[in-house]
């Protein structure tokens, strides 16, 4: 029995957080399963929507001039589960650079490409005539994120690796819901496939990589770090 509000509340809360995990499973389970989405070179943001006229979906992409990262990283960002007039591009991402995505309802009055221009704007337009919610998929162009690419340097202790994996890069963004200036935050999964690979680049000399058998990598920003 419930004895008081504040407890009737705790229920509720504990209610939306086990629907929000069912949601976030369920949403790992289609991409990795009916889409094949290639854990090496995904993220993905398990929630977005866009409403006629008025919700919308932003996400904003920074390249931002990590030491390991190369200079030019291209990526394809997809909508998953909503009708669009463009589901889906490919760009690339320079060096300092920082992409704006929306998706928005065709047509939104004030969220379009008239009210928001700029060289590195890009709109993913739905045809939805009600609310829709979906996935984001962003998949690496890279065929192997853990490998150094053809942009790598020379540097004074030899070859200085550049990496293309979405890693190198800072993934953000927010459902925004004008009529109240408000709007809530995006979640992103993604990163943990370099995990495995990032935990060897903690070596510091040559010699601890001969010693322990180990391959030595470029840092990044895996989720685990140092040596297994």
């Amino acid at each position: 029995m419930i004895s008081s509000k504040n407890d009737y509340k705790g229920v509720r809360l504990m209610r939306k957080t086990l629907t929000f995990m069912i949601t976030l499973v369920l949403a790992l389970a289609v991409f990795q399963n009916a889409f094949s989405a290639p854990k090496a070179r995904s993220a993905i943001s398990p929630y977005m929507q866009t409403d006629t006229n008025s919700t919308y979906t932003f996400v904003g992409i920074t390249h931002p001039s990590l030491n390991t990262a190369a200079t030019q990283i291209g990526l394809t960002v997809a909508t998953v589960g909503i009708t669009g007039a463009t589901p889906s591009t490919t760009f690339t991402v320079a060096a300092g650079e920082t992409y704006r995505i929306f998706v928005v309802s065709t047509n939104h009055s004030t969220i379009n490409s008239s009210s928001v221009t700029g060289d590195r704007v890009i709109f993913l337009s739905t045809t939805t005539g009600s609310t829709a919610a979906g996935q984001i998929l962003f998949t690496a162009n890279t065929v192997d994120p853990t490998v150094t690419s053809r942009q790598s340097t020379s540097g004074t202790n030899g070859l200085v690796g550049k990496l293309e994996g979405l890693n190198q890069l800072s993934l953000w963004g927010a459902i925004v819901i004008p009529s109240t200036s408000t709007g809530f935050a995006m979640e992103f999964i993604g990163d943990a496939h370099d995990s495995a690979s990032l935990q060897e680049s903690g070596v510091a000399s040559a010699a601890d990589v001969a010693a322990k058998g180990l391959s030595r990598r470029a840092d990044g920003r895996g989720i685990a770090g140092g040596i297994r």
